[in-house]
């Protein structure tokens, strides 16, 4: 879109220097168009200058001076400077920012939208929390960042699927049985000791009394009765799991069973392959992967030897089976806690035949609530952390994942509960639907005061030559380069960045611009800028699971 523009100007330019023989018609070029940072350095930058110098033997200062006579007669270009050692800083004509404004308002915000996947089938799995306990706050940031990612590379040529992963069949289910099992005998008056090992949640005695209540029939051996309890109590856990995604608007394509991978026979093909291909081998009674073939990382065992398989095999096979559903890039959102399990699973990948950039990797950081300044833990009704559940009730969705989503992922997130709940533009997510409400707000007074708010396409947009609504333009435009960058380096956290940025400037334009005045032409100009700049608000919010309200 406009960086084809840009990138038109720049070959224009290089091609008038080949054509007076400053520059030689065999030159490689592989130049970045960026946006600066600093606004007053023009509309586009790029070091093409930089490119060229060890090819032509010369300085980028002296090939950038050279370039910016010629880019300046481009009629696309509006000014050229030269900043630092040789980056070329260029700006676009006004009018062709006018023009790209009422391009977007005919063709709908979708046409912002870029083709990065090509229809590349991607899943990506999150959440997977066990089935032991309640969601904590760890695992909603998970889940909306999980949620956001899968929204926008849906938006950005992807085929998406969402998937969670139940480990229904470890070693953590059967610790789950036996802290419900123990419970239960407390609540039936038996004095027993409870080892710290065991789950030490309130919710593990509240599931012991629903037993009670609800007359579940628990065997009488043991062991029969813990494996009973077991899937009982993880049954009921999950269940809370899928209501308290559904109440923050996340949903799965898929909740896929560790369990099926050994009724399907995929946990036997995949080490089947990897015996064939010689990356399983036999070693003091177990059965081993040469991780080190493939990754700085040490060999790590599949089979022990006692017969038992590790997580690791499971985890091998189930990637196995991703692949096998035809998905071409496997997007793994884990807990900062798993990072050293990164290099295996990325061989694991390599050892099937895969390339390791068909898996990907997104670490959630911890969260730490904080409230009248300090942190806290909001109960000690679920254990030694906070549930989702929790932040829910007290802030409500929008704060919750608009906040979640606030820092990248991998960052340490300190989450202001009474920020969250503020009713004033201090609220990062009041301050963008705020702005969504206002101009909904415009819309509605321009109606009343009979002004002609149809076909508002057709609106003249030469009228708009004020600096804040050509800036706006530009921002707006912007959403398409947003949406790349985020969806090719998984960064969902840059739409709401960007959200905040735009309804800054959209704010400071209404704060000093009469939008409804008595030029008609102007106004009906300015509500296309605004009908625009809207839909992309409510584009972008929808995009991190954020209402765009009418009113506030």
């Amino acid at each position: 879109m406009l960086r084809s523009i840009a990138a038109k100007i720049i070959n224009n330019g290089i091609e008038d220097a080949q054509r007076i023989g400053s520059i030689p018609p065999d030159v490689r070029l592989n130049f970045i168009i960026e946006t600066p940072r600093e606004e007053g350095f023009g509309d586009y930058s790029t070091n093409v200058a930089f490119i060229l110098a060890p090819q032509l033997k010369r300085k980028p200062l002296d090939i950038a001076n050279m370039l910016v006579g010629s880019m300046q007669g481009s009629d696309l270009c509006q000014s050229v400077t030269v900043a630092g050692a040789g980056f070329i800083n260029f700006s676009l004509r006004d009018d062709l920012w006018q023009q790209l404004l009422k391009d977007t308002a005919s063709k709908g915000i979708e046409s912002l939208y870029p083709d990065v996947g090509g229809g590349r089938r991607v899943l990506i799995e999150f959440v997977s929390a066990n089935p032991t306990g309640p969601l904590h706050i760890g695992h909603g940031r998970g889940a909306a960042v999980g949620d956001v990612l899968a929204n926008l590379l849906g938006k950005t040529g992807h085929t998406v699927g969402r998937e969670y992963y139940i480990n229904d069949a470890g070693r953590q289910i059967r610790t789950l049985g036996r802290s419900t099992f123990l419970r239960l005998k407390e609540l039936r008056g038996e004095t027993v000791d409870y080892p710290q090992d065991l789950y030490q949640g309130d919710y593990v005695r509240e599931l012991a009394r629903k037993v009670i209540d609800e007359g579940i029939p628990v065997p009488a051996g043991d062991e029969e009765a813990i494996d009973s309890l077991a899937a009982y109590a993880s049954s009921h856990i999950m269940d809370g799991i899928r209501n308290d995604l559904a109440e923050f608007g996340v949903s799965f394509d898929n909740f896929f069973l560790e369990s099926s991978l050994y009724a399907s026979g995929v946990v036997d093909e995949t080490l089947a392959i990897l015996r064939e291909r010689g990356i399983a081998f036999e070693r003091d009674g177990a059965l081993w992967f040469k991780t080190s073939l493939f990754e700085k990382d040490e060999d790590r065992v599949l089979i022990k030897s006692d017969g038992e398989n590790t997580y690791f095999t499971s985890d091998i096979a189930y990637h196995l089976d991703k692949f096998k559903r035809s998905y071409d890039v496997l997007v793994d959102i884990w807990g900062s806690d798993h990072h050293g399990y990164i290099p295996r699973l990325r061989a694991s990948v390599q050892a099937l035949g895969r390339n390791k950039e068909d898996l990907r990797f997104l670490l959630i950081q911890f969260v730490t609530l904080i409230k009248e300044g300090k942190p806290v833990g909001m109960s000690t009704r679920s254990g030694e952390f906070t549930t989702l559940r929790e932040v829910l009730d007290e802030v409500g969705r929008d704060a919750c994942r608009f906040f979640f989503l606030m820092r990248k992922s991998d960052a340490h997130l300190e989450f202001d509960l009474d920020l969250a709940k503020k009713t004033s533009n201090e609220n990062p997510v009041y301050y963008v639907q705020y702005a969504h409400a206002r101009i909904e707000s415009i819309f509605r007074n321009a109606r009343e005061a009979g002004v002609d708010t149809g076909n508002l396409a057709e609106a003249d947009c030469s009228f708009l030559t004020l600096k804040e609504e050509l800036d706006l333009i530009r921002w707006i435009t912007r959403y398409h380069n947003v949406l790349e960058g985020a969806a090719r380096s998984l960064e969902p956290h840059r739409v709401t960045f960007y959200l905040m940025e735009l309804v800054g400037r959209f704010h400071s334009y209404y704060n000093r611009t009469r939008v409804l005045g008595n030029d008609a032409a102007v106004t009906r100009a300015r509500l296309l800028l605004l009908s625009t700049l809207r839909g992309v608000i409510r584009d972008g919010l929808g995009l991190v699971g954020v209402s765009a309200p009418e009113k506030m």
